[in-house]
């Protein structure tokens, strides 16, 4: 351990934390603080942007601490409606006004470290970083009585030297999915608007409690919006007991880059060998969680389960829809992590992607995906397809039955049309979950029309256990 000694003028924080609504400026003082900065033994987490949560919940969390009218109108307004939210709180303001702290945990919200200067994280290095924390740390101990778990710069953005600090306090760095940056907003309807764009499952909201007076009067426009598209606000640590993602490594389908693949014997399904009127509405690519939703809706309205065939791009940057899906009782394959055309693709690479995309479904789900794959556009060739099985695919999805229901130059009706006509017994039929497409418009018509027909949807597993490998 070595000796640190550092002095922190409150004249900084003034400078760095900006003005308040009010404008108004404490009397002035210094801070002298002695400590021991540890080595850096904890191993560094990367920031939390977004939590990892199927419930339809997100956090409403806010940055500073500001003057006492402002802080009680929008307590006040939080009151109003009912939610509960994440305050960051900087250690010099805390220290200033501790009542005015204790009265945001008295209405029943929680209190995380916005660091003892408000600093931004940039220039941070470790031992002035582990100081802002720390010293914060204290602060809240001895006023509020309570010790953070969480860390967040004043921006929302973080550096290697404050996920370092933060690991030796045992504290993880909180960033933001959703940051509409209010200070450039010139509305409370911008800043809804902005925060209605990207809501999602586990969003972290970050707004600012000092800079736009806006922001009060946004509060209504963003509950409105969230409580019509079926979210709860709430606080971050709430939001986080829904976290499902664990640091133990999922099963996966143990798939390998294999260059010995010209011997390899692939299984390519276009349509299943039946005359049973029983058929497989499957659905590729990614979308929001509107989207996802829409459709997840809709197959629950008509009792159907289906295959989902999902890029890893998208699943990466949202595991927990793809965990939605299953908990809904569908199933998940590949369809690629980075959505190429596999016949333009360097064989190697093209195994590298598919163990990818393998690995990434595998911890979305925190269990392994059915062991199929569906190639981008269905365009596939002799040596992909040999390329792809020698990895250990144990099937090739391709379908009979396109929908083009991407194609946005077609009308509803087009697209209706071309499936409805097309669909026979063992017909694989592919719709997909882009956010601009006819699929939510014309499913549920689809779904009547062949139900009407005597059609049974089923699962791609279920038709290969039956028509494939000999069950009943």
């Amino acid at each position: 351990m070595k000796k640190f000694h550092i002095v922190f003028f409150c004249l900084l924080v003034m400078t760095l934390t900006g003005c308040t609504f009010k404008k108004s400026e404490p009397e002035i003082t210094a801070v002298s603080p002695k400590m021991e900065i540890p080595k850096k033994e904890k191993e560094a987490t990367p920031a939390i942007t977004q939590i990892a949560t199927t419930e339809k919940k997100m956090a409403l969390t806010f940055n500073g601490l500001s003057d006492k009218e402002t802080m009680l109108n929008l307590l006040d307004e939080l009151d109003r409606l009912g939610i509960k939210s994440t305050f960051f709180l900087q250690g010099m303001r805390v220290a200033e006004d501790p009542e005015l702290a204790k009265e945001i945990l008295a209405r029943g919200h929680t209190i995380q470290n916005n660091t003892l200067n408000h600093v931004l994280p940039n220039k941070l290095n470790y031992e002035v970083a582990y100081v802002e924390v720390a010293l914060a740390n204290k602060i809240f101990q001895e006023h509020l009585n309570i010790q953070p778990s969480y860390i967040r710069s004043r921006s929302g953005d973080s550096s290697q030297s404050l996920e370092e600090a933060a690991a030796q306090l045992d504290m993880q760095v909180i960033s933001n999915t959703i940051n509409p940056q209010d200070s450039k907003m010139q509305s409370a309807e911008d800043i809804a608007a902005y925060i209605k764009q990207f809501s999602n499952r586990g969003a972290i909201i970050q707004l600012n409690t000092y800079i736009n007076p806006e922001v009060i009067r946004a509060i209504e426009l963003i509950y409105n919006d969230a409580v019509a598209s079926g979210y709860t606000l709430t606080t971050f640590e709430e939001v986080e007991k829904g976290n499902y993602l664990t640091e133990e490594k999922p099963s996966t389908n143990h798939l390998a880059v294999n260059p010995d693949y010209e011997e390899s014997k692939p299984t390519i399904i276009h349509k299943f060998s039946t005359k049973d009127k029983e058929i497989a509405l499957t659905f590729d690519d990614w979308a929001s969680d509107e989207g996802i939703s829409k459709v997840l809706d809709i197959l629950d309205t008509y009792h159907i389960k289906s295959t989902f065939f999902l890029i890893g791009t998208g699943v990466e940057k949202n595991p927990q829809l793809a965990k939605l899906i299953v908990e809904r009782g569908h199933e998940v394959a590949s369809h690629s992590y980075s959505h190429k055309v596999v016949t333009e693709m360097d064989p190697l690479d093209l195994q590298e992607d598919i163990v990818k995309n393998d690995q990434v479904l595998s911890y979305a789900l925190q269990e392994k995906p059915v062991n199929y794959f569906r190639p981008t556009q269905g365009i596939l060739d002799t040596k992909s397809a040999k390329a792809i099985t020698a990895t250990g695919i144990d099937y090739i999805i391709q379908y009979d039955v396109t929908s083009l229901d991407w194609d946005m130059s077609r009308s509803d009706q087009d697209i209706y049309n071309r499936v409805v006509s097309r669909v026979e017994p063992g017909s694989i039929i592919t719709m997909h979950i882009l956010d601009k497409s006819h699929t939510v418009k014309v499913l549920p018509s689809i779904i009547e029309n062949l139900q009407q027909k005597g059609y049974t949807f089923r699962t791609i597993s279920e038709m290969i256990t039956k028509n494939i490998e000999g069950g009943s």
